[in-house]
């Protein structure tokens, strides 16, 4: 069947909209059935939990800024820290940890410190800003980071 072919007939009660909605949902189907395979799986991995973070800052060239973050659920032992520049849509990761044990992307180690107050709290600390880190940081948390460190012991 061809989208230009004339309906079959089905009975007074089907239209040729509805033909031609059965024929674009027919030929969507495996698409949105991926699709909706991954709405389900996203929305599987999903948990309401509340991250707090601290509000806009406008500074001086030079001095230090600290951003905290801190979240509620204890079950979260990885804190995330992303860069989005004002140029760019993505956000790049600066670095993540655990408690005790940040690591960085690339030559972020040399730029910023992550800091870790328990499982509940952290911070993203620039101990001297420049013009260069404008942007927008995010700060995440979750079970795990890509399965590259294991569990603190």
């Amino acid at each position: 069947m061809h989208k230009n072919d004339p309906p079959p007939q089905h009975g007074p009660h089907f239209s040729t909209e509805q033909y031609l909605s059965h024929i674009s949902a027919k030929q969507m189907s495996s698409s949105l059935q991926t699709l909706c395979f991954l709405i389900i799986c996203f929305h599987c991995q999903v948990n309401a939990v509340t991250i707090q973070q601290s509000p806009l800052q406008i500074v001086k060239e030079k001095s230090r800024v600290q951003i905290d973050c801190s979240h509620e659920d204890s079950s979260l032992l990885m804190m995330l820290w992303y860069q989005q520049r004002k140029d760019s849509l993505s956000m790049t990761l600066i670095g993540y940890g655990y408690e005790n044990s940040p690591s960085y992307e690339g030559e972020y180690e040399k730029h910023f410190q992550l800091k870790r107050e328990g499982i509940l709290k952290g911070a993203l600390i620039i101990p001297e800003v420049d013009l260069s880190d404008s942007a927008v940081y995010f700060c995440a948390a979750s079970t795990q980071c890509c399965g590259l460190m294991p569990l603190p012991r």
